[in-house]
């Protein structure tokens, strides 16, 4: 037993090393970055069957049958891939095994097949697959396939005489073999993480550097700037921005025929612009370019929205086909977010002439330098760490400035209003962790309401930064509604600082502000509505502030519905 465990170890040793190997090929990425598609699968499928399957050829002849180790691939497809995977891939090996006969052949492929769909199901069970899920899932394969020995080889004395040679080594080295292959899955995992790490930093880098250029719009210019830029910065091969008709900028590989000016070639893009979604192609036939000889093998491709609507394109292009990873993806995404809300800022800037210069104030007030230093720094800070909330923190910083410069009227619904402040304070809350808490209390009968735009987000941020923020063990924001006769009364409150009675008092009569933003909504309130709807402020001294403001459920020429 002794000499059947060591060669069985050497075999899985060679099994392993095989799978490492596979690991890096482009559909197996794919896979674990679960964006496999059909065809993904299916070519998994063959692969780990075939990759199975060596293991009966790699295996030891004992007492008329073969102490193998095909169950590590069949395990392995199981885990990483679902039941049908590891279905397949165990039918594929056990289907040979058969073939080959013996008193154990039909016994064996059988096994086979059973393994692949139990590690499918493991798989199916578990968020998280472990080297512990791994290990024990390869043992228990093998005490099944011992089971199945048992049950249908015969004669029975012999299959058990087998069983007694092979159950212990083939349990302890296939499981061990399948707990090694996960490892390397882990690392495998690890290492694509630091890369999406790197790849956050370089959309922040591109960022920096093309935003302001597309301050003056899409046009030409500015997409001829950014795609260099983005060219430089990655490892792409080819960079194209594109409006809804014409390609801007095409920079890299294939720019002999995609040329700015002209309208763009390719389908993958046609279908982007039509739809609003991202469009991953893995070959030249999904990219779709009318040109024969277009060398572009695959590429991403994301929308540019400006207010709701798409605008133009950003793709990135690789040479090789299927050689678009989910990091990829990741960084498009992250830059159409960053550009969209930059296209956003251009087209405010062009209307600004059709807005008064309140509203203008009180835009450009919101866009606080110093909150966009801190909430970039903050981001950066988790680039490296947790690259998940990193990107997520970044969706936050475009859906606030996105709100901060819509221009579509100037009222919103309250459930707007309040979407703007969770994500300012999601923002906040990267930075300031547990000190910072928010608690809603409003009625969903309320949601609906309408009130003046940004009213809710500027009186939050002036607890935040001028109550919660000095406060070393931080606090609480509380936003409530509640119905009074005809109208809603909004209220949010912080357990801050506090003012002092003068402070309080000097504020109330308007000859200092605690923060521009309370200042704004006063004054808009009271030309809204009357000087009866300014906010009511209150606050106590190392306690809190209190805000109270109301508005009218109806008005008679602002279209406001009633929330009943």
């Amino acid at each position: 037993m002794n000499s059947l465990f060591m060669e069985l170890s050497l075999r899985m040793c060679v099994v392993a090393t095989s799978a490492f190997i596979f690991s890096r090929i482009p559909v197996f990425k794919r896979t674990l970055g679960k964006i496999a598609s059909g065809r993904d699968k299916l070519l998994l499928t063959v692969v780990f069957g075939l990759f199975t399957l060596l293991g009966t050829y790699w295996g030891i002849e004992v007492k008329g049958a073969i102490a193998n180790s095909r169950a590590i691939g069949a395990v392995v497809a199981g885990l990483i891939g679902g039941p049908w995977v590891g279905l397949g891939a165990g039918a594929i090996a056990g289907l040979h095994r058969w073939s080959l006969g013996g008193f154990t052949g039909f016994a064996c492929g059988l096994s086979t097949t059973v393994e692949g769909l139990l590690g499918g199901l493991v798989a199916r069970r578990l968020q998280k697959i472990d080297w512990e899920v791994g290990l024990a899932t390869g043992m228990l394969a093998e005490l099944v396939q011992m089971i199945i020995l048992l049950l249908f080889a015969k004669p029975f004395q012999a299959a058990l005489e087998l069983v007694k040679v092979i159950a212990v080594p083939m349990i302890l080295v296939n499981g061990a073999g399948v707990g090694i292959f996960i490892t390397m899955l882990d690392s495998l995992q690890a290492v694509e993480n630091r890369i999406s790490a790197a790849q956050t930093q370089k959309v922040l880098e591109i960022a920096r550097l093309s935003l302001p250029h597309l301050k003056q719009g899409l046009n030409e210019s500015s997409a001829g700037y950014t795609a260099r830029i983005i060219l430089e910065l990655t490892d792409v091969d080819a960079v194209a921005i594109t409006d809804r008709t014409t390609v801007l900028a095409h920079v890299g590989l294939g720019s002999d025929h995609h040329r700015p000016g002209h309208p763009f070639l390719t389908e993958a893009t046609a279908r982007v612009i039509k739809q609003g979604t991202v469009e991953v192609a893995q070959s030249r036939a999904g990219i779709g370019c009318s040109d024969e000889d277009c060398r572009l093998g695959a590429g991403v491709v994301v929308p540019l929205f400006c207010q709701n609507q798409v605008e133009g394109s950003l793709k990135l292009y690789r040479a090789q086909t299927d050689a678009i990873t989910p990091v990829d993806i990741e960084m498009a995404s992250g830059l159409s977010q960053l550009f969209s809300t930059q296209l956003e800022l251009a087209e405010a800037s062009r209307q600004a002439e059709l807005v008064t210069q309140a509203e203008l104030t009180a835009l450009q007030a919101q866009i606080n330098p110093h909150f966009l230093f801190n909430a970039i720094n903050t981001i950066v800070s988790y680039c490296r760490t947790e690259p998940g909330t990193a990107r997520a923190l970044l969706l936050d910083l475009a859906a606030y400035f996105r709100r901060n410069l819509a221009q579509a009227g100037d009222f919103c619904t309250l459930k707007e209003e309040l979407q703007h402040v969770r994500a300012y304070l999601a923002l906040e809350q990267a930075r300031f962790g547990s000190k910072l808490q928010l608690v809603e209390d409003i009625p969903e009968q309320f949601l609906q309401t309408k009130l003046p735009r940004l009213t809710l987000e500027p009186l939050v941020e002036n607890a935040v930064k001028h109550g919660i923020a000095p406060k070393s063990e931080g606090g609480r924001v509380s936003i409530s509604a509640r119905r009074s006769g005809a109208t809603l009364c909004l209220v949010i409150s912080d357990t801050g600082i506090g003012m002092e009675a003068d402070t309080l008092d000097q504020v109330r009569r308007g000859t200092i502000s605690n923060g521009v933003g309370l200042t704004n909504v006063s004054e808009r309130l009271r030309n809204m509505y009357g000087p009866e709807y300014a906010p009511v402020i209150t606050s106590v001294l190392g306690q809190g502030t209190t805000v109270r403001f109301a508005v009218p459920l109806e008005v008679a020429g602002h279209g406001q519905l009633s929330a009943v």
